[in-house]
């Protein structure tokens, strides 16, 4: 296990306000995009040339940057991508986070010595995937954030790459890079920074008759993580780096969240008023603590509202005009922010008049217990609706006030030493960071008139350090006798140390070679691949739920079966017989859990001996396995779509690594898709597909109001389910009965290729439910 004495604290900025947050509130490094390639397209992000204003900014406060090119790339935006990075990294850019696997390697052979982080969009959820891409060149996995901490504190025994986990923040119900709503909707891509939130939105849910069962109601909307009373644990466990989530969310945010968590790190206990305070700042119908304790049910939900509900304040118990009398469940100030929940209205407001219980304008601070009656609320609400504090004037401007104006709040101990002599210039020497820098001001000081220089008038020169991140201490100070310095002078000596000591911190690497280099490493990144000789096009079924009642074979155009691997296992005798005549390709599917994995590993060396013609895989989960049954068996391996595969350098990465056939990502072009099959031989598919892979069950959570430590009553094993949102898509409920992971699937367009492309097609698969 590794040793953590520190613990990284890695904060969000998706605005320089933001990104000064971080900084002056205890980061040790922050997560920020330029304008494109990164997951988080809507926030304001920067331009490359605030971008190195922030690395120096950065670094002289001895905070580091970390680039976000968390998205899927297409071919024509591969070579731009590695300019950029080219570009930031010639000015000491600290590590790069990555989704897309195929810029990941083309980065590590450009620049070997810049750190790869692997997304949590990679959607990595155990060792083995770990393991994976610590031998491929990352130095760092940002888990997905389903994993609980006995589940994180294992991968953190038995790795020594750094282990990144989210700790604070917006929790998406679908596993990370997994997710395909917002795609097949509006064709808005997750994996491309443009996600809508759909699962925000409300569904209705249905059993296979019709019936509904649960009318519009947020049944995705999961609760935000709030891990401050795990900070210590996960310390202790081998986590390197703590990551808060937030690139959307306002500098206020930004700077309490990071405030709080700074703490919680330098301190062994969390403050009374913490929770409150991360609560006020942007919370989900209450705090989760996400999957830290295990997978959560219906409490893990925002049922009331999928946006920011604040603090409560109390009910509605008068109202006159356009006032509403109430009592206080928390304190309130003029300014602040409310909603009013009446039923499925919602009022939104600011607090502009306060009036006492006798209807006087007091507009001033009330406390908790108070009665009161605030305004002015123009639209009619019901006696007994809900009121919520959605924002604190009080708190924004503490935290605004930690970041504007450019304040200093963490300062840097710089050792001086001054040197003036008769007919010499000036000289000062500072240390920092173990450096020794020289500074020569052009001034010969004059004897004095009247008053000679002294060490007093030295220090109070360069005490003027309260817009700067150092402060001096003086190591020796040597002053001739008799000699005049104006204050103007020692000024010009101060600032010229500052900037003497700036850009020693700046980073200048010539990377002209690696610009050099860029057209033929795109070139020879996809050469050499070996595709299968392919005659024709074979038409297959994939089928989510194995149920033994079904002929799978229902046309004589079927030539191959996709069986999930555990229900293979379970049905073996009876698949060997029934489908004899047909190619068996048995799945392992992007996400498969401790059960459902122990059982598959129990068998999983027998299983190859029925002659199986192929595999299709889902993650790097069971690669290392597959590739050693492959030499023994030479069966075919197949990337599927949920390996996210979006341009011809991910493509010819995954053959090379032993892959035969590439199922394109659900969120590339079909011009993309004719692209990638001129170099490798692809699969598409067809009719339904998952566009969701969650851990948490919505049918345990919504009909059986499960309970943590209480088994389920298995109500998928009763019916079938399906959801319906407002734009009447049907989104079919699949679940893994083993390690109840649920699945949404939901009929999609159909592929429409050139004949050209067609020739490079092994499969069409059909998603059968």
């Amino acid at each position: 296990m590794k040793n953590n004495n520190q613990i990284e604290l890695l904060a969000p900025a998706g605005s320089m306000d933001s990104f000064k947050a971080a900084c002056q509130n205890g980061a040790d490094a922050v997560y920020m995009g330029v304008s494109k390639f990164n997951a988080r397209t809507m926030a304001a992000n920067f331009t490359m040339e605030e971008y190195i204003e922030c690395i120096e900014y950065a670094h002289l406060r001895h905070v580091k940057v970390h680039l976000t090119l968390n998205t899927l790339m297409y071919d024509d935006e591969i070579k731009e991508a590695l300019e950029i990075v080219l570009a930031l990294y010639a000015r000491g850019l600290d590590a790069v986070i990555i989704q897309d696997i195929g810029l990941a390697m083309l980065i590590h052979q450009l620049l070997p010595n810049l750190p790869l982080h692997a997304s949590t969009q990679m959607s990595v959820y155990s060792l083995e995937q770990v393991n994976y891409l610590a031998s491929i060149g990352f130095q760092r996995v940002v888990l997905a954030r389903e994993l609980t901490l006995s589940e994180i504190e294992y991968i953190c025994q038995n790795t020594d790459i750094e282990i990144e986990v989210f700790i604070h923040g917006a929790l998406c119900v679908s596993v990370s890079g997994q997710c395909l709503l917002s795609s097949t909707i509006g064709d808005r891509s997750a994996n491309r920074g443009k996600c809508a939130q759909p699962c925000r939105m409300k569904y209705s849910l249905y059993n296979k008759s019709g019936k509904e069962l649960i009318k519009q109601s947020y049944l995705l909307s999961k609760k935000d993580i709030f891990g401050i009373e795990y900070v210590q644990k996960l310390k202790e466990i081998g986590v390197t780096s703590l990551k808060i989530e937030g690139r959307n969310k306002n500098p206020e945010y930004v700077a309490g969240v990071t405030k709080n968590y700074r703490k919680a790190i330098d301190k062994v206990e969390v403050e009374k008023n913490t929770k409150q305070e991360l609560l006020q700042l942007f919370n989900r119908s209450g705090e989760s603590t996400g999957y830290f304790e295990g997978v959560k049910y219906k409490n893990s939900i925002s049922i009331l509202s999928p946006k920011n509900t604040g603090i409560y304040l109390g009910k509605v118990i008068d109202k006159k005009g356009v006032y509403v009398k109430l009592k206080l469940e928390a304190d309130m100030h003029i300014h602040d922010g409310f909603e009013i929940y009446d039923g499925n209205t919602v009022v939104s407001n600011i607090v502009t008049c306060i009036k006492n219980d006798q209807f006087i304008n007091i507009n001033c601070n009330q406390n908790i217990g108070e009665t009161i009656w605030i305004g002015d609320i123009k639209k009619n609400v019901a006696i007994g609706s809900t009121i919520y504090k959605t924002s604190s004037d009080t708190l924004n401007k503490k935290y605004r006030m930690s970041y504007i104006n450019n304040v200093e709040n963490v300062k840097s101990k710089v050792a001086l030493d001054i040197v003036i002599q008769k007919d010499k210039n000036i000289i000062a020497i500072s240390y920092v960071d173990g450096k020794k820098i020289t500074t020569e001001l052009d001034y010969l000081p004059p004897t004095a008139h009247n008053k000679s220089v002294s060490k007093m008038d030295i220090e109070a020169a360069f005490s003027k350090t309260q817009e700067v991140p150092f402060e001096f201490i003086y190591h020796t100070i040597e002053i001739d006798d008799g000699l005049f310095v104006p204050v103007s002078i020692l000024n010009e000596l101060r600032r010229k140390v500052l900037a003497d000591i700036a850009d020693s911190y700046k980073v200048h690497i010539d990377v002209t070679e690696q610009e050099s280099k860029l057209d033929s490493l795109l070139r020879n990144s996809i050469s050499d691949c070996v595709k299968i000789k392919n005659t024709n096009t074979v038409e297959a079924s994939y089928i989510y739920e194995y149920n033994s009642k079904v002929n799978y074979l229902t046309t004589p155009d079927i030539k191959r079966l996709y069986i999930d691997v555990a229900d293979y296992i379970k049905y073996r005798e009876e698949i060997k017989q029934k489908y004899s005549n047909i190619e068996l390709y048995l799945f392992f599917s992007n996400v498969i859990l401790n059960k459902k994995k122990k059982y598959i590993v129990e068998h999983i060396n027998d299983i190859f001996k029925d002659s199986i013609a192929g595999v299709l895989l889902g993650s790097f989960d069971f690669l290392e396995i597959i590739l050693k049954l492959k030499q023994q068996y030479n069966f075919v391996l197949v990337a599927d779509d949920s390996l996210n595969v979006s341009n011809v350098y991910s493509a010819t990465f995954l053959i090379k690594q032993g892959f035969d056939v590439i199922t394109p990502a659900y969120d590339i072009s079909t011009c993309d898709i004719e692209i990638m099959s001129k170099y490798v031989n692809i699969e598409i598919i067809k009719d339904y597909i998952t566009v969701m892979t969650s851990r948490y069950c919505l049918l345990g959570s919504m009909l059986e109001d499960r309970k943590e430590g209480i088994n389920c009553k298995m109500p998928c094993l009763k019916d079938n389910y399906y959801l319906k949102d407002d734009y009447g898509y049907q989104y079919h409920i699949i679940t893994d009965k083993m390690d109840c992971v649920m699945r949404l699937v939901k009929q999609v367009r159909n592929i429409d290729l050139k004949e050209s492309a067609i020739q490079n097609i092994t499969a069409i698969r059909k998603g059968i439910l």
